[in-house]
């Protein structure tokens, strides 16, 4: 005699199911799930259609029967949750994810946009504390569920947004930074834009300070390809080389550029180069000597104990090289390299000044 309780255990472990993980998916309890299977009850006919979804069955093999199932219902929910971003109409959404996600428990798919639309129609709650937490709760357990067991990397990173986002505006940013701390770095919303979140005072100050010292290194890295590897002539590498020194200019405007001055001693050395190149030799000399200051600058920030821009925009933060020193101070190379780049000054007095040590 066929035994649907035996079935369901059957297709429940080739699913990698627990008793619990799927009396979770179609809000039951472990032991009625566990009363199906050892034969004293029989799922309630209302979630045949649930069990068939969730353990990737037609309804035929799971009650031994040779009709084949029509799934209209798949292709109208697909269709819904596409639109979703698209109709902004979370209210509307609503109810719809809800019973895409009833009738097809283990679609992560279905269930994150459930959760998106819980977090968003929260706050049309707002002023209704209990029920805008109950919703809140409900959107990060739903979450939970996605970023826990889903394999989907896209979906994974949307539902852990949703996590960070709900755990902060109930007001857990312990619980938000946590998550933050997990998200990945290789997206358009980064790491650092997920902690940002989760950060108040001071910390969110120096956070957000870093922030933009970072996106100053990678545009400078960007415009240094440009300014690198290039005839001196040619406008681009010009335009390149004042863009750099402008940025840095306009970022740190009092001139302590602690760990900077690396870049900017590179930059005065460009600038000399571009100079040699339109045969303006005093401007050279004048761009040798900022260089040589700033490869000096570099040297006494890497070598001294942690230190605080002074700049408004920077004032939180600063740089401590205790444990990265380079083995061997810029100044050296300053000194190798110029009498054979710049051998054409090697006449001038004020050239030679420069290539004495300090």
């Amino acid at each position: 005699m066929y035994n649907i309780g035996q079935k369901i255990r059957e297709l429940r472990r080739k699913n990698d199911l627990t008793q619990e993980k799927l009396a979770d998916y179609l809000g039951v309890t472990y032991q009625c799930v566990s009363k199906w299977e050892c034969g004293v009850t029989s799922p309630d006919l209302s979630l045949i259609a649930p069990l068939t979804r969730l353990l990737h069955v037609t309804a035929d093999e799971l009650l031994g029967l040779t009709a084949p199932e029509n799934d209209e219902r798949r292709t109208y929910f697909d269709a819904e949750c596409f639109e979703y971003g698209k109709k902004d109409d979370p209210e509307g959404d609503y109810p719809i994810a809800l019973q895409a996600v009833a009738e097809y428990p283990g679609d992560f798919k279905y269930l994150e946009w459930l959760a998106a639309t819980e977090y968003c129609i929260s706050f049309n709650q707002y002023s209704d504390k209990p029920a805008f937490l109950e919703m809140m709760e409900r959107s990060i357990r739903h979450s939970l569920m996605v970023y826990e067991n889903c394999s989907d990397e896209k979906l994974r990173k949307s539902a852990l947004w949703l996590i960070i986002l709900a755990y902060k505006y109930t007001d857990r940013l312990d619980e938000a930074r946590k998550y933050a701390e997990l998200y990945p770095e290789n997206s358009s919303t980064t790491r650092d834009d997920a902690l940002e979140l989760c950060l108040t005072g001071d910390e969110l100050l120096e956070h957000r300070q870093a922030m933009i010292l970072d996106a100053l290194g990678k545009l400078n890295w960007t415009l240094r390809n440009i300014s690198d590897f290039g005839d001196r002539r040619d406008p681009r590498v010009r335009a390149a080389v004042c863009a750099q020194k402008a940025i840095y200019e306009a970022i740190i405007p009092d001139g302590n550029y602690l760990g900077s001055s690396a870049s900017i001693r590179s930059i005065h050395w460009k600038l000399a180069e571009i100079a040699m190149a339109d045969g303006d030799f005093d401007t050279a000399v004048q761009e040798l000597a900022k260089s040589k200051y700033y490869a000096i600058e570099a040297d006494r920030c890497m070598t001294s104990p942690k230190q605080l821009y002074t700049c408004p925009l920077l004032d939180h933060y600063g740089y401590d090289y205790s444990d990265g020193r380079p083995m061997k101070p810029l100044i050296e190379y300053w000194y190798e390299e110029v009498p054979e780049t710049f051998a054409k000054l090697t006449d001038r007095e004020d050239f030679q000044s420069l290539l004495k040590p300090n």
